[in-house]
């Protein structure tokens, strides 16, 4: 007598089999991912040196890539600490933090693929900072600024900025040892329409005049009672600058 076997005993060694098989590999790649995920998450902040240029200005490495410092000439440090959940909504998002004797800055950035935008940034600049900046004029400074920026940022189509920045009044000397004075100013930001301005102002006097524009155009107007205050310049008219980045 001849016995067939049912069709779904037949197949199911085989789907048994292939569950297996799928269950192992999901298991090989979330392993895999795990690893993955470990040794970014470790990986060293100096192990930016061989992912990419690092500016002069830079002396050390420190903590690792998510969370570490970087050392700056003059004694300066600037700390980070990315929130690894923003990561899911494919943009990078960061704690920032500079700090130095005559400094302490804090505020957030966070980073996409078409945007660049800085909120809640406060705090004081020291003259100090004047350092970082390669070929300026101005050998040293002993005015302060205090910083309050609710956000200022690039996106597409649209420059926006928000917030106010008050200097110091003191003195600058130049690398020549021409010591000129500084009067006390106020930078107040402000967003219209696509546009971001700065305006600079000095007892009620506007001094210069900064637009990015939507469209990435720069505009800058310098009046003649801020050229007045940049030696060599000329005073008898509005000075009109305007180019692209």
């Amino acid at each position: 007598m001849f016995r067939i076997t049912p069709q779904e005993n037949v197949g199911a060694p085989k789907g048994s089999r292939l569950r297996r098989v799928i269950r192992w590999g999901v298991l090989t790649c979330v392993t895999a991912l795990l690893y993955i995920a470990a040794l970014v998450a470790t990986m060293p902040a100096s192990a930016l040196r061989d992912l990419g240029t690092i500016p002069p200005q830079v002396t050390a490495l420190y903590g690792t890539i998510w969370q570490g410092s970087a050392g700056l000439i003059g004694g300066y440090t600037i700390d980070w600490d990315v929130r690894l959940r923003d990561l899911a909504l494919l943009r990078l998002r960061a704690d920032l933090a500079v700090h130095g004797t005559d400094t302490q800055l804090f505020g957030a950035a966070t980073l996409s693929r078409r945007a660049a935008v800085m909120t809640d940034v406060a705090g004081r600049a020291g003259p100090g900072l004047l350092k970082l900046v390669p070929n300026l004029a101005v050998d040293r400074c002993n005015t302060r600024a205090i910083i309050d920026i609710a956000r200022i940022g690039l996106l597409p189509g649209q420059a926006m900025v928000q917030g106010r920045v008050d200097i110091g009044a003191g003195t600058c000397t130049e690398a020549n040892g021409r010591i000129n004075p500084v009067p006390a100013m106020t930078v107040t930001l402000t967003s219209a329409g696509s546009d971001a301005q700065a305006v600079l102002t000095a007892q009620g006097a506007t001094l210069a005049e900064v637009t990015v524009t939507g469209d990435r155009r720069l505009q800058l107007t310098l009046q003649p009672e801020g050229a007045a205050l940049i030696p060599g310049l000329p005073t008898g008219a509005p000075i009109m600058l305007e180019f692209p980045f």
